[in-house]
């Protein structure tokens, strides 16, 4: 049996949501707050924009909330429709109640949503663990959608390395946030934005609540093959996740329709740093497979 994903204290859970809230402020724009119903509990989505075309959903990384989507909302929304969903078992407004055993199961549960919704032929997009939660997506029900974006994906293109997996450990061991922090910086080449209501929300998440999500399976070469749909892949040169050169070359031989882009001085972080470029690139590979 799996567990189900929930905050360790009242006091935890308080501290979250304040910062939570502050962090959603950052978010451009009017919204419309969607609880949706699965199988495995409800899911928070957020909801901007009614541009008539197909929209864009966005998967967020691990730890994190739709709070992240801050710096890339503005140029998305000058063309798309975009939704955000809190992803399930993860810090954030949707709450688990029951557990999932695997990638199967993930990949019900954001189908549920989707199909609550009334969605069908848009473009769904992720970072890091989002990546990775995309192509899942994409290879248990694609039929809904009508391509994948991954940002820096997270033990999907590249298995994890060492460092990181070593990096990310002791800073969940060590108690407070200092260690958090510096492990974060190093992720994303020393960013100085670790103050900022995202990376505070990120930080409160890491440290108030208990993940019931299963470990992301590293997806084999048969996967990437079977994907028919367009992919948009953008890795950073600089990445600590994993070999990025590496990543980038299974992802070119393997999918069978991807356009790959190594961008060398971009890390993990990629979204952040070049919230822009990453923009322009994500509604130019939407429109061309509308």
């Amino acid at each position: 049996m799996g567990r189900i994903g929930h905050f360790t204290t009242v006091g935890g859970r308080a501290r979250y949501f304040a910062a939570y809230e502050e962090a959603m402020r950052e978010c451009p724009g009017e919204r419309v707050e969607l609880d949706v119903p699965s199988r495995f509990g409800t899911v928070r989505v957020y909801r901007y924009g009614e541009s008539g075309r197909p929209p864009i959903v966005l998967l967020h990384g691990s730890h994190a909330s739709s709070a992240m989507w801050a710096p890339n909302l503005p140029g998305l929304l000058a063309e798309r429709t975009v939704y955000t969903v809190d992803t399930l078992g993860e810090p954030g407004a949707s709450v688990q109640t029951v557990p999932m055993r695997d990638g199967a199961d993930r990949a019900r549960a954001l189908e549920d949503v989707f199909e609550e919704l009334g969605l069908t032929g848009f473009h769904l997009a992720g970072l890091s663990a989002g990546g990775w939660q995309v192509l899942n997506q994409a290879r248990h029900f694609p039929g809904r959608l009508a391509s994948i974006a991954l940002f820096d994906p997270a033990n999907t293109l590249g298995k994890l390395t060492k460092r990181f997996f070593a990096g990310a450990t002791v800073a969940h061991l060590l108690p407070g946030d200092a260690a958090m922090k510096r492990f974060l910086s190093w992720t994303a080449g020393g960013v100085p934005w670790l103050d900022e209501p995202s990376t505070r929300v990120l930080l409160t998440g890491m440290s108030e609540y208990r993940s019931g999500l299963p470990f992301l399976g590293y997806p084999g070469d048969e996967v990437l093959r079977a994907v028919q749909l367009p992919v948009l892949a953008l890795l950073g040169g600089r990445s600590v996740v994993h070999d990025a050169e590496a990543a980038a070359e299974r992802a070119r031989t393997l999918f069978p329709r991807a356009e790959v882009e190594l961008w060398p001085e971009a890390t993990h972080a990629l979204l952040g740093e070049q919230p822009e470029r990453a923009v322009k690139r994500l509604l130019e590979f939407a429109a061309e497979h509308d």
